[in-house]
């Protein structure tokens, strides 16, 4: 039985732009009580290299790049720093706080190993584990099985998890992510600095409408009115009969500032935001754009990676159970649009007449994807699902209320850590190392814990 106290157990997931930590598993889970950016400060002086967490820009170091350790140096620095100058605890209690570390698959064996040597022999840490990302995310939903779309900054990972295994055959990293984005962007808008780029990206008037002809907006400098009087054109010989001028004009202003309020943003030809200068930036329809590749190629990705699985049931499974996490899922309609993207692409709609052919005969009515991928030239009814879902979320984290689900790894990092590290009914026996077992087996003991 696990011998920890929820308390005391640490997480830390390194990103290569932010890294989070938690000391402490609450009763009701939370998002990441400490956010910092995943970079160091490496300074040398007579031959020694030293680091810190500040220090001027110029010596700056991310030590990940694409999911890719690219200073282990400085990633044992940040992970073993972050781990000794956290916690929450009033009597201090280091060393004697487990770790769960969330690691990415682009992460090397002997990159992991240096990494969980370092904390047992200088930190002196009492016990710790690993968990990819992707299983972390399943952790979250609680689904053993299903098709994890990690969507990071400059990559997005898709994963085939089965049983809470995760099957290597079917895991494919993609080269696309949220930069793609903001590149999009600033050919649509070249007016924009860099960071008003970024901040449009996550403000409350950027969202994703999947319509490739985007017709429906029209231009972007012609609001879309639909008589004289909504365009501001009034007869003005009527109003003034009326002799009621003042008392007209007033409910007519107050009626348009009424009608300007509950447009939707969607509804509206312009809208802005403030950035964070200070400066109001207008924004046309470009708001609605910048995803459409992006979106593509997610959805061809996913065709992909679940296409590699041999069991047809669990190639069904995973098509009914998609988790999308990564920064993007907080961009109003961009799971949608992925969702609509994999009905137009792979869903097949099948009649009961078809239900008995085998599974090497094509469908009639079934046009196969074409993809420069390659998902199939002659895909099988089999091959191909019949229904598509976005995996829910349950309702019962409620310090997750008012956020959206692109953390969800984190919060499922947690929910592992709890069950790996701490008593309870659904506690994970032996799947971390304990000080004892990395004396007789050295890190190399962690690829026994079946958590990869």
């Amino acid at each position: 039985m696990p011998p920890f106290r929820d308390e005391v157990v640490f997480v830390i997931s390194v990103g290569s732009q932010v890294t989070k930590v938690q000391h402490g598993l609450p009763e009701s889970l939370t998002p990441a009580q400490q956010v910092v950016p995943s970079k160091v400060y490496r300074t040398e002086l007579d031959g020694k290299v030293s680091y810190s967490l500040s220090g001027d820009e110029t010596d700056a170091v991310s030590p990940i790049k694409k999911g890719v350790i690219v200073d282990l140096d400085a990633l044992i620095y940040l992970i073993a720093t972050l781990y000794v100058t956290t916690t929450n605890h009033p009597s201090n209690i280091l060393p004697f706080a487990p770790l769960l570390l969330v690691i990415n698959s682009e992460w090397q064996p002997q990159q992991i190993e240096k990494i969980i040597t370092y904390l047992f022999t200088t930190v002196q840490i009492p016990a710790m584990t690993v968990i990819p990302e992707s299983l972390a995310a399943v952790f979250a939903y609680g689904l053993p099985t299903a098709c994890v779309v990690n969507v990071g900054m400059d990559k997005t990972e898709i994963t085939a998890i089965n049983d809470f295994n995760i099957i290597e055959s079917a895991q494919t990293v993609i080269d696309v992510g949220g930069q793609d984005i903001n590149s999009a962007l600033e050919k649509l808008i070249p007016t924009l600095q860099p960071y008003q780029i970024e901040e449009l990206k996550k403000s409350s008037i950027y969202e994703v409408i999947y319509d490739k002809s985007m017709a429906f907006f029209g231009e972007a400098s012609q609001p879309a009115t639909s008589s004289l009087e909504e365009e501001g054109i009034v007869d003005v010989a009527e109003i003034v009969a009326s002799g009621n001028t003042r008392e007209i004009l007033a409910q007519r202003e107050q009626q348009k500032k009424v009608k300007q309020v509950k447009q939707k943003n969607s509804e509206m030809a312009r809208n802005s935001f403030i950035d964070s200068k200070g400066s109001k930036v207008e924004v046309g329809t470009e708001r609605f754009q910048g995803t459409e590749d992006m979106i593509e190629r997610l959805s061809q990705g996913i065709g992909q990676a679940i296409s590699k699985l041999d069991d047809v049931l669990k190639r069904a499974e995973c098509w009914e159970n998609l988790i999308i996490v990564g920064w993007p899922v907080a961009i109003k309609g961009f799971v949608d649009a992925v969702y609509l993207s994999l009905q137009e692409h792979f869903l097949l709609t099948r009649a009961n007449t078809y239900s008995e052919l085998p599974s090497g005969f094509n469908t009639p009515g079934y046009s196969t994807p074409t993809t420069s991928i390659g998902y199939g030239s002659a895909i099988g009814h089999a091959q191909v699902p019949t229904t598509i879902k976005i995996a829910k979320m349950a309702e019962y984290f409620i310090g997750w209320k008012g956020h959206t689900w692109e953390d969800a790894s984190f919060l499922g990092s947690q929910i592992a850590a709890k069950q790996i590290f701490t008593p309870g009914i659904a506690s994970i026996d032996g799947a971390y190392i304990s000080r004892d077992d990395f004396k007789e087996q050295g890190a190399k003991g962690i690829w026994k814990l079946g958590l990869f």
